[in-house]
């Protein structure tokens, strides 16, 4: 979470929350607060929560969130590929971070991810321990775990034991106002700049700031494919389907 004086931002891992976080200094007139990256409202605010700030979020289609991900990893970066290379012999991280061939070895990382047994073996916190692994999405709890409250202590089976109450949690628990979509980023930041700059004292320019800086590399990863569609098989493509539905029910995201 990224805190101002009058608002807070949620930002996501892997949705456009970089170049969100880079262009709020260029486009509000008040101050920077606290700066949780990832991390829930509530590991910053504990007890006050919004404090009648308004809070906004980003959010991704799901397979495309995947395939950024895996590519992000395959070139060295990030959390995934630590706890990878550290829990797994490295022909094993070869196979599932093939060049060569990413639509087998995506495909093979895709459903590690999703296995329980698999991530228990490779990632000691969060999802694991939350016992979520295999009952939903790894990018479905990403996206709880910053936009619900305590999830340290409420994001748990034995709160959310499927996908269907998953969803169900999220509608009820989620504590965004506005959600801004990653495949709109700049043009749904400048509307909500719009709407909302008094109440947020976003800058008389604040919209030109966004179109000035709308070509800006954010943190972005190299595609071996023109398409994130071209990375999956039809058994890869219901995966996603399945285990992240929470984006396709809430946000209306489609393949």
């Amino acid at each position: 979470m990224i805190e101002y004086e009058k608002f807070i931002y949620l930002d996501v891992y892997k949705t456009g929350s970089s170049h969100i976080k880079n262009l709020l200094p260029a486009i509000t007139e008040g101050k920077q607060i606290r700066v949780k990256r990832h991390g829930p409202l509530t590991s910053g605010r504990p007890y006050s929560w919004t404090g009648g700030k308004l809070v906004f979020a980003t959010v991704r289609n799901p397979w495309d969130w995947y395939v950024s991900l895996w590519s992000f990893a395959r070139e060295g970066g990030g959390a995934m590929w630590r706890f990878f290379s550290e829990a797994l012999p490295p022909e094993e991280v070869q196979e599932m971070y093939d060049a060569g061939n990413p639509v087998v070895s995506f495909g093979k990382w895709l459903h590690a991810v999703n296995d329980k047994d698999f991530m228990l073996r490779v990632i000691k916190n969060n999802l694991p321990e939350s016992g979520l692994a295999g009952i939903i999405g790894l990018y479905t709890f990403r996206f709880m775990r910053v936009t619900t409250p305590y999830p340290t202590f409420l994001l748990k089976s034995w709160m959310v034991p499927s996908i269907d109450a998953a969803i169900r949690y999220q509608r009820w628990a989620h504590m965004y106002r506005e959600v801004l979509r990653m495949e709109s980023l700049n043009s749904d930041l400048k509307a909500f700049v719009g709407k909302y700059r008094e109440r947020c004292d976003f800058k008389p320019d604040a919209e030109a700031m966004i179109d000035k800086y709308a070509e800006t590399p954010r943190n972005t990863s190299i595609r071996l494919l023109p398409s994130y569609r071209d990375y999956y098989t039809e058994a890869t493509r219901q995966l996603v389907a399945d285990k992240d539905r929470l984006f396709i029910e809430l946000f209306g995201y489609k393949f």
